[in-house]
Order: C-alpha cells, then sequence, then structure tokens
C-alpha cells in the first residue's frame, strides 16, 4: 500500500509540473486528487470486525436477506453495513491490505437498519476471517473494503481437494457423500481456501452409521482449481457446483483450523464468550505458555508438557478443549483409564498408539485425563518401567522436528502425583474452587449461552451453591429447566408449548437443588444444609444460646480472628447430633458430617488424605461446619492406640495439622461429639482446636421433660389440645435421654394409629391415619410401661463427675 501512495503521489507531482506548461492538466490533478481523496478515505475507515461461527452467520444471513432474487453462498459472504455502502442487493467488494498489493474478492450482504446505530459493522464466519487473512498475510483489522463492478461467474471444470487431519476416523464413503451433498450447491472458493462440512447438516441421515458422535465438522483445502484447462492462481475465483465441477480429492494433509472466538445469541443479537468468565485468567495464562511453541521463528528445546489440577466436576478437559479451539488446534481426548492395561507391555503399546495418533493429527493439542491412574501395576504399587517408558517416548515424538506442534496437557483430580511423573511437566496450572461472585457469573454465562430467560437473584442461587463446579451448575440448571416444562405442560398442551418462552424462576431453581442434593446425599462425605430447626429440640436453653454465640460472632467477625472449636459430650442419645444439624440448619451453613471410622483405611497414608479431602470439601463449600462425630475413634491418646503402624498417631497429627490452618478462615467451623472425652488426644483441646466443651446431659427435671416431649409431639393430634402432656411427665422415669423420649412419643402415635385400624379393619374405605389417628393420655402411659432408661443412675452419675471435672478444661 506504501507503494501505491508513492505512485499517487508521484503522479500530483507530475501534474504540477505539467500545469504550469499547459493549464489543460488541471482537470487530470483535479481528477488524481479525487482518487486520492477517496482511496484515502476507504483506507481511513474504521469497521467493527464481528467474528460469528459459520452457522450463527448462515441464520444471521438468512435473518436479512432474501435468497430469491439473488443466489448467495452463505459459507463464503460478509453481512456488513457500511456507511459508503447503500446498495439493497448483494454486491462483490475487494477485501484489501493495507501493506501490500493482495486483495481478496468477497461477496458483501448489506445489513438493512433502520438506524445507523451499527454502521461500518461487518460480520464475518470463522473460516472466511481464516481465508482472508490466509491469502493477504494480514489480520482482518489491518485491511479496508474496495467495490467492484467485476460481476462475472465462472464455474470450475476440476478442483482437487484435501481433507484436514483430524483425531477420528472416516471412511471414503462418508467424505464422498459428503462433498456431493456440499458441492449440490454452488460454492464460491479460491486457491488455498478451508472449507468446512457440518455433518448433522449435510449427512443427516447417516450420520448415525458413519462417524463418531463427537465430531461435527470435517474442514477441507483448495489445492487447486481448474477453469477450461487452464491453471487457476491464487486471485482467480469461481464457482464450485457438482455435476458441472469434478472434485477429486488428493491425500490428507495437516494445517491449522480456523479459530473460534465468540457465540452469537440471535434472539438478544449480542456476542457470548466461548469459555466462563472464571477461565479467563487461567486460559490466558496456559495460552501464553503455549504460544511461544506455535510460533515458526521460535525454535525452543523443551517439551510443550502442561499438568491442570483440580477437583472432580472443575472443567478441566472443557478448559483444554476451548484453549485447542482458540489457538486453532485439532483437540485429541484421551483417558488414562482406558490406556492402563494389566501388564506392562499392553500399556506401553496403547501409550505408542495415542502418540502415534496425535502425530497423525498434527497441529493437536493432546488432551490426557486422570493421569494419576497412570503408571500403576494391577495391585496399586507404581510401575517404573512405564513411567520410563511414557518419558522416552515423548522425547522420541519430540525429537522428530515435527512441521506443526503437539502440546501434551495432563489432568488430574489428585493433588500428588509421582514424582517421577510430575518432572515431566514444565508447568502446573491450579483451578481454584469458586466463590460465590465466579459462581454467579457461571450460572449467568450458561444461562446467556442456552438463551434462557430468568427472573431470580443470581446471587441467591450461587449462595446455597457453595459447594458446586462447573458440571454441577450446568445440571443445576438443566434440572431447572426440567421443572419449569413440567409446569408448563400442566397448564398447556404439549403441542403449543414453546421452549424459548420458558422463563425460568425462583421456585424452579429450588426445586433443583433440593433434587440434586436428595442425590448427593447418598455420597459419601457431601456437604448439605440440613433441616433441622431450633423448634425441633425440646429444652438445652444454655446450650442453644452458647453455641450460637460461638457460631454468630465469628460469621459477623472483620478482624480475621480465627474461631475455637466446639465439642459436644455427654450420654449416648441426648441429640448432640441433632444440635449441630440445627445450628447449620440456623444460620444456613452446609453440613459436612464425618464419623470417626469412615476416615480410616487399610492402606499406609490413606488415612491421612481421608482427612486432607474433608478440610478440602469443607473449604469449596464454605461457609460450612465440619462435624466429627464419635471423635474418640478418630482421634484417641497418641501412643496408646496399639497398632503397630503408628496409624491413629500419624491420623491425629494430620488432623491437627489440619485444624490449625484454619486460623483465619472465618466461614469453617468445626463441632465435635463423642460418649467419651477421656479419651481423646489431649492436644485436641488446648485454645484454638476444641477449646469449648459443652456438656449435652440427660434431662432430669420436669421442665426439659415436657419441652422435649412438647417439640417430638409438634405434629400430633390430641384429645385435650396438649394438655395430655402436662398430666403424662409425672409418669416419666427422673433420668430419660431424647432418645428415650422419642422412643415413647413414637410408641404413642403407634398405639393410637392401631386403635384406628382396628376399628376399621371390617370396613372397605381407604384409611388415612394422619387425618384420623389422636393420641390421647393413654397411649403415652402404655408406651411409658416398658420404657427402660438408656442411661442408668450410675452412668449419669459418672457423667456428672466428668462433666465437673472437664469444666475446668473449657
Amino acid at each position: 500500500m506504501n507503494s501505491l501512495y508513492f505512485y499517487i503521489n508521484f503522479l500530483r507531482e507530475l501534474t504540477k509540473i505539467l500545469m504550469k506548461r499547459n493549464f489543460n492538466y488541471i482537470l487530470l490533478y483535479t481528477f488524481v486528487q479525487f482518487v486520492f481523496f477517496k482511496l484515502k478515505t476507504l483506507i481511513d475507515t474504521e469497521f467493527n470486525w464481528n467474528i460469528l461461527s459459520d452457522f450463527a452467520l448462515k441464520n444471521l444471513i438468512r435473518r436479512f436477506y432474501n435468497e430469491k432474487n439473488y443466489y448467495v453462498d452463505r459459507n463464503s459472504c460478509l453481512l456488513a453495513s457500511v456507511q459508503y455502502f447503500k446498495a439493497p442487493i448483494p454486491t462483490w467488494f475487494y477485501i484489501c491490505s493495507k501493506f501490500s498489493l493482495k486483495k481478496y474478492k468477497v461477496l458483501i450482504i448489506p445489513k438493512i437498519q433502520k438506524d445507523n446505530v451499527d454502521t461500518n459493522n461487518i460480520f464475518v464466519s470463522e473460516t472466511m476471517k481464516y481465508n482472508i487473512e490466509n491469502a493477504l498475510h494480514c489480520t482482518i483489522d489491518k485491511c479496508f473494503l474496495l467495490p467492484t463492478k467485476d460481476n462475472s461467474i465462472k464455474f470450475a471444470t476440476v478442483v482437487k481437494v484435501s481433507m484436514i487431519s483430524n483425531p477420528y476416523e472416516s471412511t471414503d464413503n462418508l467424505i464422498r457423500v459428503l462433498l456431493e451433498n456440499y458441492f449440490s450447491e454452488p460454492r464460491f472458493l479460491k486457491k488455498n481456501d478451508l472449507f468446512g462440512i457440518n455433518i448433522k447438516e449435510y449427512m443427516l441421515d447417516q450420520m448415525y452409521l458413519y462417524i463418531n458422535p463427537l465430531m461435527s465438522i470435517i474442514y477441507f483445502k483448495v489445492n487447486s482449481i481448474i477453469i477450461n484447462d487452464k491453471d487457476c492462481t491464487v486471485n482467480d475465483i469461481s464457482y464450485i457446483l457438482f455435476g458441472e465441477t469434478t472434485v477429486i480429492q488428493e491425500p490428507n494433509i495437516h494445517t491449522y483450523l480456523p479459530q473460534k472466538h465468540f457465540d452469537y445469541n440471535q434472539i438478544e443479537e449480542k456476542h457470548i464468550e466461548l469459555y466462563p468468565p472464571n477461565l479467563a485468567t487461567l486460559l490466558e495464562h496456559l495460552e501464553h505458555c503455549i504460544l511461544p511453541f506455535i510460533k515458526h521463528d521460535i525454535q525452543l528445546s523443551i517439551n510443550p508438557i502442561f499438568l491442570i489440577k483440580g477437583s472432580q466436576g472443575s472443567n478441566k478437559r472443557k478448559l483444554i478443549q476451548i484453549l485447542a479451539e482458540k489457538i486453532g488446534l485439532n483437540f485429541l481426548n484421551i483417558d488414562f483409564a482406558e490406556v492402563q492395561a494389566l501388564t506392562s507391555a499392553q500399556t506401553e503399546a496403547k501409550l505408542r498408539i495415542v502418540l502415534h495418533n496425535a502425530e497423525q493429527c498434527m497441529p493437536c493439542m493432546l488432551c490426557l485425563n486422570n493421569i494419576e491412574v497412570f503408571g500403576k501395576n494391577s495391585e496399586g504399587q507404581k510401575d517404573e518401567r512405564v513411567i520410563s517408558t511414557f518419558s522416552n517416548e515423548i522425547n522420541l515424538l519430540y525429537n522428530k522436528h515435527l512441521k506443526f506442534p503437539i502440546i501434551i496437557i495432563a489432568t488430574t483430580n489428585e493433588s500428588d502425583i509421582p514424582s517421577e511423573l510430575n518432572r515431566i511437566f514444565i508447568e502446573t496450572i491450579h483451578l481454584e474452587h469458586l466463590n460465590q461472585k465466579k459462581r454467579t457469573n457461571l450460572i449467568s454465562w450458561l444461562l446467556m449461552k442456552q438463551n434462557l430467560d430468568y427472573q431470580v437473584n443470581l446471587s441467591k442461587i450461587s449462595g446455597i451453591c457453595s459447594d458446586f463446579r462447573y458440571s454441577d451448575l450446568l445440571i443445576l440448571i438443566l434440572n431447572a429447566v426440567k421443572f419449569r416444562c413440567k409446569d408448563k405442560c400442566r397448564n398447556f398442551n404439549a403441542k403449543n408449548l414453546k421452549l424459548f418462552n420458558l422463563v425460568l424462576l425462583q421456585e424452579d431453581f429450588d426445586k433443583a437443588y433440593e433434587y440434586m442434593q436428595s442425590i448427593y446425599t447418598d455420597c459419601k462425605g457431601t456437604p448439605h444444609i440440613p433441616k433441622v430447626y431450633w423448634e425441633d429440640i425440646g429444652g438445652l436453653i444454655n446450650l442453644k444460646h452458647e453455641i450460637t454465640r460461638r457460631i454468630q460472632l465469628p460469621l459477623m467477625n472483620t478482624l480475621e480472628f480465627g474461631q475455637s472449636g466446639l465439642l459436644l459430650y455427654g450420654p449416648p442419645g441426648t441429640g448432640k447430633t441433632l444440635l449441630a444439624k440445627a445450628v447449620a440448619t440456623e444460620f444456613q451453613l452446609h453440613f459436612l458430617s464425618v464419623k470417626g471410622s469412615e476416615m480410616l483405611n487399610m492402606y499406609v497414608g490413606q488415612s491421612e488424605k481421608n482427612v486432607r479431602q474433608v478440610f478440602e470439601r469443607a473449604r469449596a463449600a464454605v461457609p460450612c461446619i465440619i462435624f466429627f462425630d464419635e471423635l474418640d475413634s478418630l482421634a484417641p491418646n497418641r501412643g496408646r492406640s496399639g497398632d503397630s503402624g503408628g496409624v491413629m498417631d500419624r491420623v491425629v497429627s494430620q488432623l491437627l495439622a489440619e485444624m490449625d490452618g484454619l486460623d483465619y478462615s472465618n466461614n469453617i467451623f468445626i463441632i465435635g461429639a463423642t460418649n467419651r472425652p477421656d479419651l481423646i488426644d489431649p492436644a485436641l483441646l488446648r485454645p484454638g482446636r476444641f477449646d469449648k466443651l459443652l456438656y449435652v446431659g440427660i434431662h432430669c427435671d420436669r421442665d426439659s421433660q415436657f419441652n422435649v416431649l412438647k417439640a417430638l409431639t409438634r405434629k400430633f393430634k390430641f384429645r385435650e389440645n396438649g394438655k395430655e402432656l402436662e398430666k403424662f411427665v409425672s409418669q416419666l422415669p427422673n433420668h430419660t435421654t431424647g432418645a428415650d423420649l422419642y422412643s415413647v412419643c413414637s410408641n404413642a402415635w403407634l398405639n393410637a394409629a392401631r386403635k384406628i385400624l382396628n376399628s376399621y379393619q371390617n370396613s372397605s374405605k381407604d384409611v388415612k391415619l394422619n387425618e384420623y389417628v389422636v393420641v390421647e393420655l393413654e397411649d403415652f402411659s402404655k408406651a411409658a410401661y416398658d420404657l427402660i432408661p438408656s442411661v442408668s443412675k450410675q452412668e449419669a452419675e459418672k457423667y456428672k463427675r466428668m462433666e465437673i471435672e472437664l469444666s475446668s478444661v473449657s
């Protein structure tokens, strides 16, 4: 372009000289000045290039243009609203580089606007962007538009194409049918152009017979075009039509793919990022690490092998796939659980096949999932032979001086992997747990990507889903859609149901959350918010006040003082677990219940790992309560456990280390429960750990027993409106626990139910027990007749002495 400016300036100066001798040259000077002004206007015009997927651009063109009057190849055109482009029909333009004389002919369709808000807006597909930049050797923001009147249409006689190598297997018949269907309409292409064929669009009736379900688009490259026995140059463009043009397929080639940029929301007419906002920083960091290995002018003697660590469901594989699409690489996904075999020889053979497949589809990004299972034999021990083979095969691969890059990224859910594997990776990237703000942005992105309208408070939803990851939040939204569709189907005819009119409400997300919690609570160690309220617990007024004070003040604390733990001790059946659940419910804290026996494992180091995982889950689910039930079995006195390997001593040490690591975590609370506090290691009872011991005793006085009975019978129907309880309390033993009173109440209700069933025994009517069962004093008396207190007087006195001894500690 600088040379063009030079010629125009030279012509202007020459015209000035000639004007001195002949004034007739003033007309030529005026014309040259006009051409220069117009050209400068074209070059200086700034365009807003909107890059869309091929599918999104075709749908957008269909909205703004009717093809009945003028045929348009929607795969090879642009949609634009240009200030100096006023033609109402598609018009041919040259896209010219500002740095050279290269040009690319393209058909531009006018985007008719009622106002001029989107002036100089150009919509281009990802494939067209790739072809333009490949032809002009510059980015599209360094180009300008030049109108042309060359509307001649030429049909190619012969075209030779090659398929771009990809990770999936495809038969010759599949490729033949795809090309025939694609070129059944005229396609506007030139030499060295790339074009992609969507299998679902051009082979929908046979796609499940031939292809891998993960393969959606196959890319081809135009190697040469022949028109009337004459080879075309890169500037010659023609139409290719099956029947008029002979399509010849040549061997597969390796090249970069069109880069993906944005998705386009056609309803709201705005761009959507390919990736959620919480992955932006990680993607940028990982992209900067990979780019030096892709640039041809940089030669590094380092193997591009990276490791990504993150919890299950944190979107590690999706992160790598998005990065591969953004850079323009093939994505090959391999699970090491499938590579690992019974013998080392079989594992090595599968590993060589994986690396060979990656080499066949380069440029490639190879994703190795679950690398923690790799390099282990059938007994779970480290297999040094396989790890050594993996390292050697990678070195052999990169010593071949490949023309295109192969980037290897491994993923793992484990925090620790063998050191021999770890030294292979040049960088390790950690996926941290999402905080509430990131979860809110992620939910908003998922809803926008699926074109879903909503009328909910996203911050509230992300607050209750504190332990949810990417996959969990996606399932939450899908379940919310399911419940909204069910509600719509009840009110409307299914034939008239339109999904795009769905508006998600708060109740849909509440139902979806409860449904997912009902599934997740079946999993071991899953945090959840229980549904136990203060009114479900009778008596224990002082304990309620003390626990509330211990939990509420740290939540309000902004000075980052670490909070202490609570240890509830007392006889069995006194409501220690129920108290902890009620605290979690009242303060809307996640509740992570852990029994001491569940943490122990027969394998060396696994018990300590289980302790670490409990605290990791708690950090992911803040605010959270960790409740250690049967703490005496998990943390006995060190040196007295009697096991030869010292397992319990290591578990106690790990538990102490994790508790000390929560000094400044004001949203994680630890509550323990035990029947034998004298067996717990004394180090757990020092300040900063379980430094507050609360005794949960039996109910000795009539008032506390009455309060417990009142709480347990809240949903009962009485004959005398509850006055039966006041009369019944005097019949109870002096020493009863909450479990004893619960047994009395349940047996009393069963006694009343039996009377109802006996009276309806010979009747054919359906009996609704909840409506007819009325509990009387007689039922309670009968239930209490056989009651034997679970705690004897001697045991009660022992616990009383223990309370006095431990009161000085707390």
